[in-house]
């Protein structure tokens, strides 16, 4: 009766550690492969976190210098499309952990 349990709770671990797997890399890394063969470029997929530390430390550099009236507004309000648009191209992939957005 114990060892059926325990055949039971191990399964149960193991559909839970799969359901895990798939969504934090299997998921997005076929997605990723998929859209690229579509022809979109970007960032390469980074687990649970994506893009959004380097649109922090984009922000804050960017919020740490003076802006002028007569600058462009764009790189300071959203440095990192700015940054990816100007890298890759109008067609483009942004990681919004867990999500890819396309600009």
């Amino acid at each position: 009766m114990i060892s059926y349990l325990f055949i039971g709770l191990f399964f149960a671990i193991a559909l839970w550690a799969w359901r895990i797997l798939n969504w934090v890399w299997i998921r997005p890394k076929n997605i990723e492969k998929r859209l690229r063969a579509q022809g979109f470029r970007g960032n390469p997929y980074r687990m649970l976190y994506g893009d959004t530390n380097d649109m922090a430390m984009m922000i804050k550099e960017a919020n740490s210098k003076p802006i002028k009236l007569s600058d462009d507004v764009l790189p300071r309000v959203i440095p990192l499309h700015h940054h990816i648009v100007r890298k890759y191209g109008m067609y483009d992939l942004f990681l919004q952990a867990p999500y890819w957005t396309t600009w």
